[in-house]
């Protein structure tokens, strides 16, 4: 009976709706702030790098 009881006890944890305790502090409340935050990241990336090629050209004209 022990084997069940274990076996129901797993089913549960893996069932388990609510959200795991946290356990380390992530800089933004929620993920998607800080997928949001990796965006604007990103697109600053590409914008500094836009703008140093257009320099380049403009530089070699």
């Amino acid at each position: 009976m022990a084997i069940v009881g274990d076996f129901v006890g797993g089913l549960i944890t893996v069932l388990k709706i609510t959200g795991s305790p946290m356990l380390y502090r992530y800089p933004y409340r929620t993920s998607a702030e800080g997928l949001h935050a990796d965006w604007v990241n990103i697109g600053n990336d590409i914008k500094s790098v836009m703008g140093k090629l257009h320099s380049e050209a403009a530089n070699e004209q």
